[in-house]
C-alpha cells in the first residue's frame, strides 16, 4: 500500500521511535480495510476530484448502455490493480472521456468540507507515521491543491466575507486535458437593470457568473449562491482541517494560511454585523421594531441566504424578541462551533470578544446547553422515525467544533455533556447518533468523549467501515424488501440472513426498519452520513461513483486520534488560549518599580487584554509558536501539552480537570475569576458593557430586496 504499515503492537511507536498511545485504528490491525481504504482514495483523487480536488460525484453512461458498461469495466479493472495508480497510463484514457458530468457542486460546501478532514488528516497522520517522502509529497500536494480551490468560495463571490454555497470549474487545470464534462447552467445575474435582485423570490441556490472582480482568472470560475447553514459549517470544518494541516509546515507556502485567515476573518465580520428585519424577504419577525440580529448568512445580492439563520432567536427564519425567553437549541450550536472555528483559524480579538463575551456570557450559551429540557428550549435533534438526518449530522461537525477546538475543559463542559447524552446517546430515543451506525460519528465521538476509548465502539468504528463496498463505490440499486414484504411488515435482506423489522413510512413515503441497516446491506449514498440509515430500499441504477468523503473522513481521525483513558481529553496542538468568559481579570500585581535593584526590561508586563488582534498580515509574529504548547515528539497531536492546572496523561493527550476550569486559561493573568463563577452576578452588574468592545460595522438599518 506504500504506506509503511507496521505491525499491531501494545504500544504504538510514532516518527523517531517515541512511544505513544495506540491511535484508534491501528494500522495493519484491519488489513482489509486498510486496502479498500486505499482503492477508495484512489478513485477519489483519481475520478470524483479532478477537476479541481475537492469531493464531487461522478455520472457515466445509463450502465446497461454500451458506454456504461465500458465505463464501468475500465474503472473497476484499474481499482483491482495497484500497480499502476494513475488512471490515465493505466487505462489509457482520461477521466474526462468517461464521466458524463460531475454533481452536488451545490452541496459542495458541507460534502467537500467533510471530506477534506479525510485530505488534511490524513496528511497530518502520515507526516506522524514517517511515511515515504514520496507518499508524503503526494498527500501534501492534496492538501495545498483543495486549499487553493476553497480559497474560490469566498473570492468568487465578491469577497467581503460573502460566502459560495457550491463552486464549479469551467475549465481544466491541464490546458492539454479534454473539456471538463460539467456543462454549467447559465449564470443568473445578481440584479436586473433597475438593480432588483435576481431571482425573485429568492431561492436556495441559483447559479452565478464569477464575481471577484478580476481577483480569480477570468473565465474559469462559476458559483452557486445562497449559503446556508449547514453549507457553511462544513466550510468552517474544511478551513479547520486545512488551517491544522498547513498551518507552521516548512514544505508549505505559509500565504496560503494567511489568505485562508483572511477569508475566514471576512466571514466572522458578516456573521457578527446586527441587522433590522425590517424588509428582509427571506425572514419573519416577531420582535419590536428595531430589533436588531446578528448571526445572518448574507449574499451578494445584497439579500439574505435562503436558509440563512443561525441565530439561536430564529426557527427556521422565523424571529422572536430577546425578551421572550426562547431559543433554538440546534442554532445555538451551530453557531458557537462556526465562530469557535472562526476564531480558530483567525485568532482576532473582535472574533474572540464576540464569543466568550457575548455568545458565552451575555447570551448564556453555555447555561442554556446546560438547560436544554428546560421551558423555552427548542431542541429537534431526533424525533424517531421522522428524524432530518440534517441535524445530528451537522450538530456532529459543530461540537467537534466546539470541543477540540477549546483549551479549557470549563467552557467545553456544556458541549461534552450535550455530546454524550443530547446528541450520541439520548435517553429513549431509537434514531440516537449511537444507534445509526453511521462510521463518521463513532469516529467523531470516540475523538471527543471524555468517557475513555471504549474498545466495543473502536470495533464498529473499524467493522462499519469495512462494510461498504469500496473501491469502486458505485451507487447501485439494494431492495431489501419487496411489495408482500412489506406488506407483511418484515423483510429478509439481501444478505440472505439479516430479518428487517419494518416501523414505518418516513415522510417521503418510504419504508423505515426498526433498527439501522448494517452498510453490507444498506443502500449506498453520497454521502452517508446525512441519508437515514434506518432506509430499506434505495440506491441507483449503478451509473454514479459516489466520493464517499464522509468514509475518508471517519477513517483517517481514527488514524490519527489516539486511543484515552477515561479523564483525558483530545485537543487541537494549535488550539487557542483565550480570554475567560466575560472577559473580567483583576488588575496584575505591578510589582516592583523599575529602578536600579530592577532593570526596566524585567519589569512586569501590565498589558490588561495579553491576547493581542491578529493584524492583516496573518499574525505574522504570534503565529510564529502556537499558543498552547506543542505535543512531545511523536505524539498525535491530540493536546496541547501541559498547561496550568491540567496534567499531563501522555503524549498528545490532556486529563480532565478534576476543578472543571482552574487555571485553564492560560493568557489570563493571575486573579482571573472561573470562567462559570458568578456568571448571573456579571451578567446583571454589566448588561451590555461587552457590547463596546467588538468594533462591530454600522449596523444596518434596514435590509429591503434592493
Amino acid at each position: 500500500m506504500g504506506r509503511g504499515l507496521v505491525t499491531v503492537a501494545s504500544v504504538w511507536l510514532g516518527i523517531a521511535g517515541t512511544a505513544q498511545a495506540a491511535p484508534l485504528l491501528v494500522p495493519g490491525e484491519h488489513p482489509e480495510l486498510d486496502a479498500a481504504m486505499a482503492r477508495h482514495e484512489r478513485q477519489f483523487y483519481g475520478v470524483n476530484a479532478v477537476p479541481f480536488g475537492l469531493s464531487l460525484n461522478a455520472h457515466f453512461p445509463p450502465a446497461a448502455s454500451p458506454a456504461g458498461a465500458e465505463a464501468r469495466s475500465v474503472i473497476d479493472a484499474w481499482l483491482q490493480q495497484d500497480a499502476e495508480p494513475d488512471f490515465e497510463a493505466q487505462t489509457g484514457k482520461h477521466p474526462f472521456e468517461l464521466v458524463t458530468t460531475y454533481g452536488e457542486h451545490g452541496d459542495l460546501g458541507f460534502f467537500g468540507g467533510v471530506a477534506l478532514v479525510g485530505t488534511a488528516f490524513e496528511y497530518m497522520t502520515l507526516k506522524r507515521e514517517g511515511a515515504a517522502p514520496d507518499v508524503l509529497a503526494a498527500a501534501r500536494a492534496r492538501v495545498v491543491r483543495a486549499a487553493e480551490s476553497w480559497h474560490v468560495f469566498y473570492a468568487v463571490t465578491g469577497g467581503g466575507g460573502l460566502v459560495a454555497r457550491g463552486i464549479r470549474r469551467l475549465v481544466p487545470e491541464d490546458s492539454s486535458a479534454p473539456p471538463i464534462p460539467d456543462p454549467p447552467e447559465t449564470p443568473v445575474p445578481l440584479f436586473d437593470a433597475d438593480g432588483k435582485p435576481l431571482p425573485a423570490p429568492k431561492d436556495n441556490g441559483t447559479e452565478r457568473a464569477d464575481a471577484s472582480g478580476g481577483a480569480l482568472p477570468a473565465g474559469t470560475w462559476s458559483w452557486i449562491d445562497s449559503a446556508s447553514k449547514d453549507q457553511l459549517s462544513g466550510q468552517v470544518l474544511g478551513m479547520v482541517a486545512l488551517y491544522e494541516a498547513m498551518k507552521g509546515d516548512p514544505d508549505i507556502d505559509q500565504a496560503l494560511v494567511t489568505r485562508m485567515q483572511a477569508d475566514a476573518r471576512g466571514v466572522g465580520e458578516m456573521l457578527m454585523q446586527k441587522r433590522e428585519l425590517l424588509g428582509l424577504e427571506t425572514a419573519v419577525g416577531f420582535a419590536p421594531p428595531g430589533t436588531l440580529y446578528d448571526l445572518i448568512i448574507m449574499d451578494a445580492d445584497g439579500r439574505a441566504t435562503f436558509f440563512h439563520d443561525l441565530n439561536p432567536l430564529s426557527l427556521e427564519k422565523v424571529y422572536i424578541s430577546p425578551d421572550e425567553g426562547n431559543f433554538n437549541m440546534f442554532n445555538l450550536l451551530m453557531a458557537w462551533g462556526i465562530i469557535k472555528g472562526l476564531l480558530h483559524v483567525t485568532g482576532d480579538e473582535r472574533l474572540e470578544a464576540f464569543l466568550y463575551e457575548d455568545l458565552l456570557d451575555q447570551r448564556e450559551f453555555p447555561r442554556k446547553v446546560d438547560e436544554r429540557e428546560a421551558a423555552g428550549a427548542l431542541d429537534y435533534m431526533y424525533s424517531g422515525l421522522r428524524t432530518n438526518f440534517d441535524v445530528p449530522d451537522m450538530t456532529a461537525v459543530v461540537l467537534f467544533l466546539g470541543i477540540w477546538l477549546e483549551t479549557d475543559p470549563e467552557v467545553a463542559a456544556p458541549l461534552r455533556g450535550y455530546l454524550e447524552t443530547g446528541w450520541w446517546q439520548r435517553p429513549g430515543e431509537s434514531h440516537t447518533a449511537r444507534l445509526a451506525k453511521q462510521p463518521l460519528w463513532h469516529a467523531l465521538y470516540l475523538a471527543l468523549t471524555e468517557e475513555g476509548t471504549d474498545a466495543g465502539l473502536r470495533g464498529e468504528l473499524a467493522d462499519l467501515l469495512s462494510g461498504f463496498p469500496l473501491g469502486p463505490y458505485w451507487q447501485d440499486a439494494r431492495t431489501n424488501c419487496d411489495e408482500a414484504e412489506i406488506a407483511a411488515r418484515e423483510c429478509l435482506a439481501i444478505d440472505g440472513t439479516t430479518v428487517l423489522e419494518l416501523e414505518g413510512q418516513a415522510e417521503n413515503g418510504r419504508w423505515m426498519a426498526k433498527e439501522a441497516l448494517d452498510p453490507r446491506i444498506r443502500p449506498n449514498s453520497d454521502f452517508n452520513a446525512r441519508s437515514n440509515p434506518f432506509e430499506v430500499n434505495g440506491g441507483g441504477g449503478g451509473d454514479r461513483l459516489n466520493p464517499g468523503g464522509d468514509l475518508m473522513a471517519a477513517y483517517w481521525l481514527g488514524r490519527y486520534f489516539e486511543q484515552r483513558a477515561p479523564g483525558e481529553r483530545a485537543v487541537s496542538p494549535n488550539a487557542r488560549a483565550h480570554r475567560p468568559i466575560g472577559g473580567e481579570v483583576a488588575p496584575p500585581d505591578p510589582g516592583p518599580e523599575p529602578g536600579p535593584e530592577v532593570a526596566p526590561e524585567m519589569a512586569p508586563e501590565t498589558t490588561p487584554d495579553a491576547t493581542a488582534e491578529v493584524d492583516a498580515a496573518g499574525d505574522a509574529a504570534a503565529e510564529a509558536a502556537p499558543d498552547v504548547a506543542a505535543p512531545a515528539p511523536g505524539g498525535s497531536g491530540c493536546g496541547g501539552g501541559s498547561r496550568a492546572g491540567e496534567r499531563v496523561a501522555g503524549p498528545g493527550r490532556v486529563a480532565a480537570d478534576d476543578a472543571r476550569g482552574a487555571g485553564a486559561n492560560a493568557r489570563a493573568p493571575a486573579g482571573v475569576s472561573a470562567p462559570r463563577a458568578g456568571r448571573a452576578r456579571r451578567a446583571a452588574a454589566r448588561p451590555m458593557a461587552a457590547a463596546a468592545r467588538y468594533r462591530y460595522p454600522r449596523p444596518v438599518d434596514s435590509l429591503g430586496a434592493g
